[in-house]
């Protein structure tokens, strides 16, 4: 039977896998959080250590859940699913280990096995992150802000997700909360292991239909992140008789989870139809297709009968200039990428924009992993025993400002070219305001204040990562994301362990309790980090919005979002600017 698929322009030639791999993805960040305030307590009084060893393990466990420079040298040589099995391993392993230690079943030198635990167990994270960000921003590389919106997004949602579990299923309860943390991810991970893939260059359905299909997403993602804010408010502030109530409530949650499966379902009911029709239309064409493939046939046995033509000489006058214009350097020989192009690690690490976009990432993100590391230290400082509804909101705007981030980038760099690292010194800017509340505020300006530093925390991922890769190329995307990465630990070790820590022991009291303005100092000190990331965020925007008005041509001069992407294009065009 002959070949049809060339002569059919209708329906698509292979089934939407992308929007399933998207799902998946979805599905695995949701559940790769380590919520560490709900048991950073719990292994203080266990271990019996003071406020800086207890950073000092919170550091730690940054370094982990960041350390991802293996995951991204391995990605272009293992499938995605090796990495998840490998991250599903070390969940496993590590919070199994913390598990041991905070029940007190492991206690011959608890506070080592601690440090290697708590590196292992989060270290799972940068596996799942790098095996699903990375394959989902080559699938869909025309909207990398909004992919890296979703997923860094339920990242950051993935805090609240568990909060909600923890109060409704686990009865406040850490070890359970460990124990869970243990089996729940590498569940998930080994489930949607299968679906997470590169996907093959397939027939693109045009762009209005892909935003639509974002939007829809992006609604049902709020509406989640909402529903998960009444949700916990309603649970700290109702006591239900029993524990009905909190269960219906969570099991609403995970229905919200799969909603998003509807729009591959969707879609692969619409490309069945699709086929069905391509099958009837092949069949009607079938005996036309074999008449004329017999007559061309014959056409071409005829044409191998005749006599050769000869092959016309190369004029030697352009072998010459050819040969001349070699000598003297008119043909060059390209020595390396430049922005737009695919960069190796070692070849961005020389390049000031390379530098500029991880310092500037790096004091973004202090404020927010301090706050992180620290939070139910800073509502203990202030007299408040219960900090749920503190990490809840925290997490909720979180996964807010990474949503809104990825997509108001998306929007005004496809309108007028903006590059994306402006919205990293606006977040900084707003930043400031939260740590004022938190160096100055009271008890009741506490929910404000995790509100906001969440929100504009969430930002800085959201926008870091569509920005190395637009400036870097997508070929080795996982390691360079990776290494940008790195600057998160490092925040925590220089101001949550050395400057919080540090502050924090100096002004507390018997028990190695701190009552009062604990971290105002700390706070003003975050504050000046945060004006020079304003200005570090500034200063990238402005040299590389050339390459930006290169990357997005159509959208900065006719106008408008729905203008095509030319990223696939634009790493050519690009590779003149400097």
């Amino acid at each position: 039977m002959l070949p049809t698929d060339g002569y059919l322009s209708a329906g698509r030639s292979t089934p939407p896998l992308r929007w399933m791999v998207l799902v998946a993805s979805i599905w695995i960040q949701a559940f790769s959080a380590n919520p560490y305030n709900f048991y950073s307590l719990t292994l203080k009084r266990v271990l019996n250590i003071n406020q800086l060893q207890l950073n000092l393990l919170a550091v730690i466990k940054d370094f982990g859940e960041y350390a991802g420079i293996l995951a991204g040298i391995l990605f272009n040589k293992l499938p995605p699913w090796a990495l998840l099995s490998i991250g599903s391993l070390f969940g496993f392993l590590g919070y199994g280990s913390i598990w041991l230690v905070a029940s007190k079943t492991f206690t011959s030198s608890p506070y080592i096995m601690m440090l290697v635990a708590i590196f292992i167990g989060p270290n799972s994270s940068s596996w799942f992150n790098t095996a699903v960000l990375v394959t989902c921003m080559r699938n869909f590389s025309h909207s990398r802000g909004l992919i890296a919106g979703f997923l860094k997004g339920f990242v950051g949602l993935s805090s609240a997700i568990y909060t909600l579990i923890f109060a409704s299923y686990l009865s406040y309860d850490p070890l359970k909360l460990l124990i869970l943390l243990a089996i729940g991810p590498p569940i998930v991970s080994l489930i949607s292991m299968n679906f997470v893939r590169p996907i093959k260059s397939e027939e693109m359905r045009d762009d209005e239909e892909e935003f639509s299909n974002f939007i829809f997403v992006d609604i049902l993602c709020i509406v989640l992140a909402l529903y998960l804010l009444v949700a916990t408010i309603v649970e700290d502030w109702v006591t239900f008789p029993s524990n009905l109530v909190p269960a219906v409530i969570c099991g609403v949650m995970l229905l919200f989870l799969i909603v998003p499966a509807f729009v591959p379902l969707r879609h692969y009911i619409e490309w069945s139809f699709s086929r069905q029709r391509e099958a009837a239309i092949a069949e009607s064409l079938r005996q036309p297709l074999v008449r004329r493939y017999r007559i061309s046939r014959r056409r071409r046995y005829r044409r191998t009968l005749e006599p050769r033509t000869r092959l016309p000489n190369i004029d030697e006058g352009d072998e010459e200039a050819f040969f001349l214009a070699l000598a003297e350097g008119a043909v060059t020989e390209k020595k390396g990428p430049r922005r737009g192009e695919d960069f190796k690690l070692r070849q961005a690490l020389v390049k000031a924009d390379f530098w500029l976009l991880f310092l500037a990432f790096f004091c973004g993100v202090g404020p927010g992993i301090v706050t992180l590391d620290n939070l139910g230290q800073i509502g203990e400082a202030y007299g408040t025993t219960d900090v749920t509804t503190h990490v809840s909101l925290l997490s909720i705007f979180n996964f807010l400002g990474r949503l809104g981030g990825g997509f108001v980038s998306e929007h005004y760099v496809r309108l007028n070219s903006l590059p994306r690292p402006v919205w990293m010194g606006i977040a900084q800017a707003v930043m400031i305001s939260a740590n004022l509340l938190f160096a100055f505020g009271t008890k009741s300006l506490l929910r404000l204040a995790a509100a906001i530093m969440g929100f504009c925390f969430g930002v800085q991922f959201s926008v870091m990562v569509p920005t190395a890769s637009e400036l870097f190329g997508l070929k080795h995307f996982g390691l360079i994301y990776n290494f940008i990465n790195m600057s998160i630990p490092l925040a925590s070790l220089c101001f949550s362990a050395l400057l919080a820590g540090n502050l924090y022991d100096w002004k507390a009291g018997p028990g190695n309790v701190c009552y009062g303005d604990c971290y105002r100092l700390t706070y003003l000190v975050l504050t000046g980090v945060c004006v020079v990331g304003l200005l570090l965020s500034l200063l990238l925007s402005y040299r590389i919005r050339p390459v930006y008005k290169t990357l997005y041509p159509a959208s900065s001069q006719e106008g408008g979002p729905n203008q095509k992407n030319v990223l696939c294009t634009g790493s050519s065009e690009a590779s003149s600017m400097t």
